[in-house]
């Protein structure tokens, strides 16, 4: 089998052996799936916001999904994407707290929904977050990988483990994840579409 096959055909079987939790306790897709955009429901009728933190390539999730959300799913989000807030917070307070001191900054409460993507699920700044979230009573959403015992699925509401053992293909899962969980709560089936979407203001068409 060639490279390409191998590689696909790996990262069909990774996705499909997801791990969904809520509460740490397993949930079934539709069970996690439907609880899930229930929550997110709770947000938007509450006047909250959701709040999406991730470093590297996760953070360039989480600034689209901010906007996608924002913009398309009407429900505020908020994302530490400025260079100079994140270096500031981290010079000033430090780097493993910067997400957190962002977080106390925008007046983080309960009726918002804080969602984290991290590979490893050990990140420093993203285990700081979701533990402050814990102790305010904020619910949060961990979307982790690489090692079962990660911190970040210990401590989240809801977690969704990738157990690929590489970061590219926990990357690509989290980003499939994150448009799967928006879509369905847009009700868009792509199953379905006859024309494509257009994003463009003067045609918009979801």
């Amino acid at each position: 089998m060639s490279y390409n096959n191998l590689y696909l055909d790996n990262f069909n079987k990774g996705i499909n052996k997801v791990i969904l939790e809520i509460e740490n306790k397993s949930r079934t897709p539709d069970e996690f799936l439907n609880s899930l955009i229930s929550e997110t429901k709770k947000v938007k009728e509450t006047s909250g916001r959701l709040f999406f933190f991730g470093n590297g390539a996760s953070s360039s999730f989480a600034n689209h999904m901010a906007l996608d959300w924002s913009k398309n799913g009407k429900i505020p989000a908020r994302v530490l994407s400025d260079s100079s807030l994140l270096t500031a917070l981290s010079n000033d307070y430090s780097f493993e707290e910067s997400f957190t001191e962002f977080a106390k900054i925008n007046d983080l409460n309960k009726n918002d929904f804080v969602v984290t993507i991290s590979s490893s699920g050990n990140s420093p700044n993203i285990v700081s977050l979701l533990k402050y979230a814990a102790e305010i009573g904020v619910k949060t959403f961990a979307l982790n990988g690489l090692k079962e015992d990660n911190k970040s699925r210990k401590i989240a509401n809801y977690s969704v483990f990738y157990d690929f053992k590489t970061y590219g293909m926990v990357e690509c899962a989290h980003q499939l994840y994150l448009h799967l969980w928006l879509d369905a709560y847009m009700d868009i089936y792509e199953w379905e579409k006859i024309e494509s979407q257009n994003m463009n203001i003067k045609n918009f068409k979801l």
